[in-house]
């Protein structure tokens, strides 16, 4: 009796057996951390001005693939793109372009007063004023383009930022028509693309 062994029986668990079960739940727990990561990560959502098959001037929601990372001393951030020869621009108020088209694809950036574009194409519309909606990216390139009016009572000032070698960051059509908000968690699921009209938040400034 004193050389039988126990620990093979039915519902004893050996060492091997014991070091599966840590392993397992170990995995589960990982899973579940990187799910929670990658549903608390945060996007950028970007309106566009892009052109159809047509060569038509139109509205695109792009989301860049890249999240924002913690910023070194409080809050979050993202590099953009690699850009260059970035230019400042002075619009008088109450002027407006005549049809044109970005030389490079670049971003827009309004600094200061209130911008609405309109197409030749189609009923869209699209209001750029100071604050978190300041920056699109002007892609229409190809075709005839689009209109720009500065209908503000005061001056407009803007940015453009033409992207490296012409190359557009990486990004992915979340839907037609203009972004509604500009950062959201997680993934594109459930995120409400503008229609081809977009009012103006407040009055003209």
């Amino acid at each position: 009796m004193d050389n039988l062994h126990f620990n093979h029986r039915p519902g004893n668990r050996t060492p091997d057996t014991c070091k599966m079960c840590l392993f397992y739940i170990l995995a589960i727990f990982l899973l579940f951390l990187t799910g929670f990561a990658a549903k608390d990560e945060q996007y950028l959502f970007i309106t566009a001005v892009t052109t159809d098959s047509n060569d038509h001037a139109y509205l695109e929601c792009w989301r860049f693939l890249t999240a924002f990372s913690a910023y070194p001393t409080v809050g979050i951030s993202l590099a953009l793109a690699n850009t260059t020869n970035i230019t400042y621009v002075l619009l008088p108020p109450q002027s407006a372009e005549r049809i044109h088209k970005p030389p490079h694809p670049m971003f827009f950036v309004l600094l200061s007063g209130l911008a609405h574009v309109t197409f030749p194409f189609n009923d869209e519309e699209l209001w750029i004023r100071e604050g978190a909606e300041a920056l699109i990216v002007a892609n229409d390139v190809n075709g005839v383009g689009h209109f720009t009016a500065y209908p503000g009572e005061k001056e407009t000032i803007a940015l453009q930022v033409p992207f490296k070698d012409g190359i557009v960051p990486t990004h992915e059509v979340v839907g037609s028509g203009a972004c509604q908000s500009s950062l959201q968690r997680g993934k594109t699921e459930g995120y409400t693309v503008g229609g081809g009209k977009q009012k103006a938040l407040g009055g003209l400034v």
